[in-house]
């Protein structure tokens, strides 16, 4: 079986960079028509909240006609931000089963593979869902798990998970929501798909879904991941120790840029903010380096990648100190400032 996971469409938000509300959705069933998944699983947050339902709900409702013309089952639990608008869809799109709604957990079985979920009852949920959790039983020995949940957390609004109720589980694997950045937790008994699209400059690296397929009839491959979004965010430390002039800082800015487009294999608009560290040369202003805070600055990089400096940054810098003029004084920092001299000499 082939199964494409997300999670945190958020429905009716337009990222930063992006064109629409819907532009996340849209890669998403896109990208599970290409890969002729079984099923797409979705792990809560499909919908940014309650009232974006109108302005989200033809190209919800068109995504699933879709997938379901192209025999693709879909599966999903509510989280935090949708458990409203899923509870309604359930009535109104054949296409997609949720899992647990009204809080409580649910299975289905699709072509031997056993799906278990549970979904938000409200916006909010400080208990522990395993807290009611049963076994999920002998009779399907492959399953998949989906829930939304604060992981790690000991005490959360959003529905507290620990390490342990995935080992002691006995599901497969677990597909999570809620945590916009994806990757593995639990030492991989379950994973985050992390946000389809980068949203704004807080949701860092790489942005997409994951494929995940059985390896046997007993146990799933490791999860793939697919990047999807089309806009990434980087941080750059750029060191100022010893530029002694705007022009070198800004040289060193965009070999810094340069150096991290080279580096990623992907393509899309990459948008960096720059965090600079180190000495700053008495006179001198970072301001005055990055310009109109309400431009973004272009540079050149490789093929496929358009790269923007964000005019925005982040001032981790300490002053430089001129110990020849303060020689000259006569204060503490001063003499101070001559021992230190006479120690270099």
């Amino acid at each position: 079986m082939r199964i494409l996971a997300a999670s945190d469409i958020h429905l009716g938000r337009r990222p930063r960079h992006g064109n629409s509300g819907h532009d996340s959705w849209d890669l998403v069933v896109n990208k599970a028509l290409e890969l002729a998944v079984d099923v797409l699983v979705l792990a809560g947050d499909v919908i940014e909240h309650e009232r974006a339902w109108l302005s989200v709900y033809a190209p919800l409702v068109n995504g699933l006609r879709r997938l379901g013309e192209a025999n693709i089952r879909v599966i999903a639990v509510a989280g935090n931000h949708d458990w409203e608008v899923f509870s309604r869809l359930t009535a109104e799109a054949e296409q997609i089963k949720i899992l647990g709604l009204g809080g409580t957990w649910e299975s289905c079985d699709v072509e031997g593979v056993r799906f278990v979920g549970w979904s938000f009852a409200r916006s909010h949920h400080e208990q522990n869902p395993f807290t009611t959790f049963s076994a999920v039983g002998d009779d399907c020995p492959l399953s998949l798990g989906l829930l939304h949940t604060d992981f790690g957390a000991s005490a959360s609004r959003y529905a507290p998970t620990t390490a342990q109720d995935y080992d002691a589980s006995g599901v497969g694997l677990w597909v999570l929501g809620h945590i916009h950045a994806g990757g593995p937790v639990a030492d991989g008994s379950a994973f985050y798909c992390g946000s389809p699209y980068a949203l704004d400059s807080g949701e860092g690296g790489p942005h997409g879904a994951w494929l995940i397929e059985d390896a046997s009839p007993l146990m799933w491959k490791e999860p793939c991941f697919i990047p999807l979004s089309p806009v990434r965010y980087e941080e750059v430390a750029l060191t100022v120790t010893d530029l002694d002039e705007i022009e070198e800082i800004r040289s060193a800015l965009r070999k810094s840029a340069r150096a991290v487009a080279d580096g990623l294999d992907w393509e899309g608009e990459l948008y960096l903010t720059i965090r600079f560290v180190g000495s700053l040369a008495v006179g001198l202003s970072l301001s005055e380096v990055m310009g109109s805070p309400e431009e973004e600055v272009s540079f050149p990089a490789k093929d496929g990648i358009t790269c923007y400096v964000q005019r925005s940054f982040s001032d981790q810098t300490t002053p430089a100190i001129d110990l020849a003029q303060l020689e000259s004084g006569s204060g503490a920092d001063s003499q101070l400032a001559r021992l230190l001299s006479d120690e270099q000499l």
